[in-house]
């Protein structure tokens, strides 16, 4: 009977912690810091780097609208798309085969049906169907460009958003998965009679199986409904 209370007083005392881990962040942390810093931390990037900083390389959107400009001055899409593709180097992985094969002469919308994979990214895949489309020519080309890396845009505004307003709760839930283990290894460092009961009985074996099979089963859940890819 008194292990089964030191248990119980185990797993009171873990959630007690936790929840006062996370008042104290939410009533101290100022909320902009907050914001940054964990998401620095979640997404493996430099505390205080801005979301322009970050985008300082170009994106597929600005890939875009750089084309888009070219049009704009007169050049074809199959040309403005060889010569934007040269002053963004961080797409070569996808825009290099592509100019490669309009350089050979292949029309812009055969060199992407060559060369285009399945497996792309979401925004890649756009621009990729804009580009495409747009070159069977047309009235607006420059504004279908334009449009799309709006749209782009406006999605990554909204995962932007969707990372910030989640960071706190990612925090918090890391937190309270993780106090659980160290206060149950704590005990078992100290406690004799705790640590016998969890590692030579089979009730024991079985609460630890199933606390660390719920606290994977929980991280992961809540992983998958905030995942960044949607």
């Amino acid at each position: 009977m008194k292990q089964l209370v030191d248990i119980a007083l185990l797993i009171l005392g873990a959630l007690s912690c936790g929840a006062a881990v996370w008042l104290v962040a939410q009533a101290v942390l100022p909320r902009w810091w907050t914001r940054q810093w964990v998401r620095a931390r979640l997404l493996n990037s430099p505390f205080g780097e801005s979301t322009h900083s970050q985008q300082d390389l170009g994106s597929v959107a600005d890939f875009l609208d750089a084309i888009a400009r070219e049009v704009h001055s007169g050049y074809s899409l199959t040309l403005a798309f060889v010569q934007t593709a040269e002053r963004f180097p961080h797409h070569a992985w996808w825009t290099e085969p592509i100019a490669t094969q309009c350089i050979r002469g292949h029309s812009l919308a055969n060199a992407i049906a060559d060369t285009t994979p399945n497996n792309w990214a979401s925004d890649i895949a756009l621009a990729t169907r804009t580009l495409s489309v747009a070159s069977n020519g047309g009235y607006g080309i420059a504004n279908t460009l334009e449009k799309s890396a709006s749209i782009l845009r406006e999605r990554e505004h909204i995962e932007h958003e969707r990372q910030a307003q989640t960071a706190q709760i990612r925090l918090s839930t890391s937190v309270l998965s993780w106090i659980p283990l160290a206060i149950c290894t704590w005990v078992l460092a100290r406690q004799s009679h705790a640590r016998s009961f969890l590692l030579h009985s089979p009730l024991g074996l079985l609460c630890i199986v199933v606390g660390l099979f719920l606290n994977i089963a929980g991280r992961k859940w809540f992983a998958h409904i905030t995942r960044s890819e949607p």
